[in-house]
């Protein structure tokens, strides 16, 4: 079977990879294709992975967004027509559901954002199947045009299959100069999300001058953010693609104002606090009631909470892994939906979803 990926973000590399590789080890024939945005074709590149750049990605504003969209849906059209697939497979793409839909091409979608509703609108009506944290409340998802018989919960979060394969290894840390155990990671918010309404100043800008003064790695998402933080010292900013995973696991602590760095860390075991400024994602909620993440924009709380996960490292970790253990990866799920559909013709959808009734009854009862 012919499987395409739609890749448009740099952390999909990291969840689809475990889905692309073992695919190919049954033989399974895959496409990959990607757009221009956010170093995406380098960690492709890291990863030996063949793979088509159609399109880019828009921009901040909703005019370039539109455009860039729509010159996408066209070329992927052309492209995926010669390529005849038999399946697609995306997290959060907008292009390729509705490229998908209209060549009736079944597809798998992976959804994590419940805030982002404008995505959502455009790519949930047109997923033949949609996977998603049970964190999520199915209503969110409906309300922008999930198939309620079309959807299937996963006990778990997205990162965990990021670490398909994962060996960490030491090299990152001779490249930037760092030692185990010894250094900060943080990471901006994403002031390019059509979802994100926060300030253009970081709060990690007024938590760094709090914090012991070790090195702090810090991966901007623009220029504008890196130029913010060449005052500090102790700030390294990477000028290319690194084994952020490693770096992840070799950490002190993880600061993150955004979602997936955090997570990612969290499912290596490494303290967590999220600085996040806007609405939080419900699996961001889900995490902190677990006890696994912290999150505040208090930069003298976080400051606080930082020296108390630095003191007591070993405790936590051993709790938070112990956790992790517990929880199902999203890989395996995608998996067994494409050897389901390759067998029998249908997906296996769950009995929670399927009992959920249509849209207009939900919608009112829950009213």
């Amino acid at each position: 079977m012919k499987v395409w990926v739609d890749i448009t973000n740099a952390p999909h590399v990291h969840f689809f990879k475990g889905v692309i590789r073992e695919l190919e080890k049954t033989d399974h024939e895959v496409i990959i294709t990607t757009r221009e945005f956010d170093g995406l074709t380098g960690i492709l590149d890291m990863f030996g992975f063949d793979y088509y750049v159609v399109g880019k990605h828009g921009g901040a504003t909703l005019e370039g967004k539109l455009l860039a969209s729509a010159e996408r849906v066209y070329k992927l059209s052309r492209l995926i027509i010669e390529e005849k697939p038999d399946m697609a497979i995306y997290k959060h793409s907008v292009e390729a559901p509705r490229v998908a839909f209209g060549l009736g091409i079944p597809s798998i979608g992976f959804v994590d954002n419940e805030t982002a509703v404008a995505q959502n609108k455009l790519f949930l009506p047109l997923t033949k199947l949609v996977l998603y944290p049970k964190a999520i409340d199915a209503y969110d998802l409906i309300r922008c045009g999930a198939d309620p018989n079309g959807i299937k919960t996963v006990n778990g979060f997205s990162e965990l299959a990021h670490l398909y394969g994962f060996r960490p290894e030491k090299r990152v840390l001779r490249e930037l100069g760092l030692k185990r155990n010894g250094y900060i990671v943080m990471r901006t918010e994403p002031v390019k999300a059509n979802y994100f309404n926060g300030p253009e100043k970081s709060v990690l800008e007024d938590i760094i001058p709090l914090l012991p003064e070790i090195p702090i790695v810090l991966f901007p998402r623009t220029g504008e953010q890196r130029k913010r933080f060449e005052r500090f010292n102790n700030v390294i900013m990477p000028e290319k693609p690194v084994d952020s995973l490693s770096l992840l696991y070799y950490a002190r602590l993880m600061i993150g104002a955004g979602g997936t760095m955090n997570r990612e860390a969290i499912a290596l075991g490494t303290p967590t606090i999220s600085t996040y400024p806007g609405r939080l994602l419900a699996v961001t909620k889900w995490l902190v009631e677990l006890g696994v993440e912290f999150h505040s924009t208090d930069p003298y709380e976080v400051a606080r909470v930082a020296e108390r996960l630095i003191d007591d490292q070993k405790s936590f970790r051993t709790y938070v892994r112990g956790v992790i253990s517990g929880l199902e990866n999203p890989m395996e799920t995608i998996l067994k939906e494409i050897e389901t559909y390759e067998t029998e013709g249908t997906f296996e959808v769950s009995s929670e979803a399927g009992n959920l009734g249509g849209y207009v009854s939900l919608y009112e009862r829950r009213n």
